[in-house]
């Protein structure tokens, strides 16, 4: 009995939470930790980001989308989670169009800098689901 209950304990624990999307919990900015097979942050499969959800304003980060394409632009906004200006968003075109990816071609590069402010953002493709959003941490520069 004890060995079941050993088992059953380890998939309950190892098993993806919610929190694994991230959010702003208890003061505490947690970027989005769950990855796909390829190893791109992602909470649903449709947008994700390629490498660290922890930024600072001057990176310039990978983003994939599964709405995209070669001949697709890509427009992301960002919404603050984090007080005092949480709600605000900020809007700014990816550069080119879809380029090649783990994904397939729906690759794009999206400077943090429109951002700039330090805090906790949630990003996300124009008119895509907020439950698609990718969760980061913009760090100081």
């Amino acid at each position: 009995m004890r060995p079941l209950l050993a088992a059953v304990l380890l998939v309950i624990s190892c098993a993806p939470t919610r929190d694994d999307r991230g959010g702003y919990v208890n003061g505490i900015c947690e970027p989005t930790t769950r990855r796909d097979a390829q190893a791109v942050a992602t909470t649903t499969g449709q947008f994700g980001l390629i490498g660290s959800t922890s930024l600072s304003g001057g990176d310039v980060a990978q983003v994939v989308w599964r709405g995209g394409g070669p001949t697709t632009s890509l427009a992301v906004i960002a919404y603050r989670l984090d007080p005092p200006s949480a709600g605000t968003s900020v809007r700014w075109s990816a550069a080119g169009y879809g380029a090649t990816s783990p994904w397939g071609d729906v690759g794009y590069s999206i400077g943090m800098k429109p951002i700039g402010t330090p805090g906790c953002w949630r990003i996300l493709p124009e008119g895509g689901r907020v439950d698609d959003g990718v969760v980061i941490a913009i760090r100081p520069m």
